[in-house]
């Protein structure tokens, strides 16, 4: 599997299936199709992301109504809803790669308000090391329950973000949500 930008990532998480928060990407002026998508999915608070490159303009939590005004700087940009909503669920959050050489590198934190990038910036778990070392993937909670989602979905070899709750949320109402999946960028 090959993922070169985000458009492509969001394109192969929608492929294989995988659970999400209710997320739609949206263009400058697409300002009715907005109200369609908050309308559809209401929620206390939405993240909204810059999909034109990365490390673009994100803010994650956006109240309802300040959707329409907060939009006016992105040009290309997702909404969702915001894992906020389920701070008081939140067990695990941040970045996992397991590769076919049974290497793991997994960035993460356990901080029930952070989102991937803060756990990316304030890690918890920082560990490069192989699937056989349980000495050190034991200490990460959850970690055979996030081992045997990646095995089952083939996504061996990718950069997985993910956010895991102790509740079933999301479009398909499981543990655990993915937020992007990445190998070439």
């Amino acid at each position: 599997m090959k993922i070169e930008n985000k458009l492509q990532s969001i394109k192969i998480i929608n492929d294989l299936g995988l659970n999400k928060f209710p997320k739609l990407l949206f263009k400058s002026g697409d300002e009715s199709k907005v109200k369609k998508f908050l309308e559809q999915y209401p929620a206390q608070y939405y993240a909204i992301r810059d999909k034109s490159k990365a490390s673009g303009l994100f803010k994650l939590k956006v109240d309802f109504n300040k959707v329409l005004e907060e939009i006016k700087d992105y040009n290309i940009f997702t909404i969702n809803v915001s894992s906020i909503n389920y701070v008081d669920n939140q067990l695990l959050v941040g970045e996992i790669e397991f590769l076919s050489n049974n290497e793991v590198y997994a960035t993460l934190t356990t901080d029930p308000q952070a989102s991937v990038r803060e756990a990316l910036k304030y890690p918890k778990f920082n560990i490069k090391t192989n699937i056989f070392n349980n000495s050190l993937l034991n200490k990460i909670p959850h970690f055979n329950f996030i081992y045997s989602y990646i095995i089952f979905h083939n996504l061996k070899d990718v950069i997985v973000e993910f956010a895991l709750f102790d509740k079933e949320v999301g479009l398909k109402r499981e543990k655990i949500i993915i937020y992007e999946l990445r190998t070439h960028y």
